[in-house]
C-alpha cells in the first residue's frame, strides 16, 4: 500500500513542468549546501584529489555548483519518467551521430560508454535518432526493488531494452553482430573488491576499473563510441559522439578501457562540476586491497 501511494506521488511530481521542479531543486540545493552536506567530505577529498592546483576557493566553487548539478539531477530523473520524446529533442543537442552510420556501414553492432555526467538519464532520448534499430541499456539492479523499478520503466520509455550487468554477456554474445543492435555502458564505476582486474592511471591516481565491456566488444569485433556530456545550461546537454578506434587493425587487451579512461579525464576537466563526485572512487589501494 504504501510503496503503490509513493509510486503515484512520484509519477504525479513528475508531470509538473520542469520550471516548478528546478524550483524544488533550488530547495534541495539549499538543504544540500547548508544543512545536509551528504558526502562533503568525499565529494571535496576526490576534488583536491583530482585538482591539486585548485585552490581552496575554487574547490568551494566547485562543490557549490556541483550540489546545483546534483539536485537538478534529482528532479531532471523524476521528470524522465513522463518526459515527451518532443520536450527531450529541445533539451538535447546529438553531435556527431554520424559515428554510428559508420559503424552500421562496417556491419557491427556497437558498445557506447560514458561517464556518470549529468544528466546521463537524458540519454533514454537518443534512442529513437541511432541508425541501429535495437538499442540497450546496462544498469546495475538496484537493492531498492521500487527505485529499481522506476530507473528501469524511465530507460525503457523510449524503445530501449534495460538489461543486469548480470544478464550482459549472455546477450550480447548470443546477439548476431549485423548493425543493428548497441549497447550502453554508463562504465566508470567503481569494481567491487574481488572483481578488480585491470587498473590504470586516472588523474594521475592508479584506479581499478571494470574492463568486461573491452573483453565483450573485442571479442565480438564491434565498434566503439564514447559519449562527451556537457551541461550547456540548466536543462539543456549536449552528447557528442566519438569513436574509439584501435592503434593497429585490432583493439589490444584493455586498450578500449584506456581509451575510454582518457575520454573520461578530458570531459570532466571541461567541466568538474559536472561528474559524480560523491562516490568513493579511490577506496582500494594496490597492494592492500587487491
Amino acid at each position: 500500500m504504501f510503496l503503490n501511494i509513493t509510486k503515484r506521488l512520484i509519477y504525479l511530481i513528475s508531470k509538473t513542468p520542469l520550471w516548478i521542479l528546478y524550483r524544488l531543486s533550488d530547495f534541495l540545493f539549499f538543504l544540500q549546501q547548508y544543512l545536509l552536506h551528504y558526502r562533503k567530505k568525499v565529494i571535496i577529498d576526490n576534488l583536491k584529489r583530482c585538482f591539486p592546483h585548485f585552490t581552496d576557493q575554487e574547490i568551494k566553487k566547485t562543490y557549490r555548483q556541483f550540489n546545483r548539478n546534483l539536485c537538478d539531477y534529482a528532479v531532471e530523473s523524476i521528470k524522465a519518467l513522463t518526459i515527451s520524446q518532443k520536450e527531450l529533442d529541445k533539451r538535447i543537442e546529438l553531435k556527431n551521430i554520424e559515428a554510428f552510420d559508420e559503424i552500421k556501414t562496417e556491419g557491427k553492432n556497437c558498445i557506447m560508454l560514458c561517464g556518470h555526467f549529468f544528466n546521463w538519464e537524458w540519454l533514454i532520448g537518443m534512442a529513437n535518432h541511432l541508425p541501429e534499430e535495437y538499442a540497450l541499456a546496462v544498469y546495475h539492479k538496484l537493492k531498492d526493488p521500487m527505485v529499481n523499478d522506476f530507473m528501469k520503466q524511465t530507460r525503457e520509455r523510449f524503445g530501449t531494452k534495460a538489461i543486469t550487468m548480470q544478464e550482459t554477456p549472455r546477450v550480447i554474445i548470443n546477439t548476431p553482430n549485423n548493425g543493428d543492435y548497441t549497447f550502453l555502458f554508463v562504465a566508470d564505476q567503481s569494481p567491487a573488491q574481488v572483481l578488480i582486474k585491470y587498473d590504470l592511471q586516472f588523474f594521475n591516481q592508479l584506479t581499478p576499473v571494470f574492463n568486461g565491456y573491452d573483453k565483450l566488444a573485442r571479442r565480438m569485433d564491434y565498434g566503439v563510441v564514447y559519449i562527451d556530456i556537457t551541461k550547456k545550461k540548466r536543462g539543456h546537454y549536449c552528447f557528442e559522439f566519438k569513436r574509439l578506434k584501435p592503434s593497429g587493425d585490432k583493439f589490444e587487451e584493455n586498450e578500449i578501457v584506456d581509451l575510454f579512461y582518457k575520454s573520461l579525464e578530458e570531459n570532466i576537466k571541461k567541466d568538474p562540476a559536472n561528474w559524480l563526485w560523491s562516490h568513493r572512487r579511490w577506496k582500494y589501494k594496490k597492494g592492500i586491497h587487491y
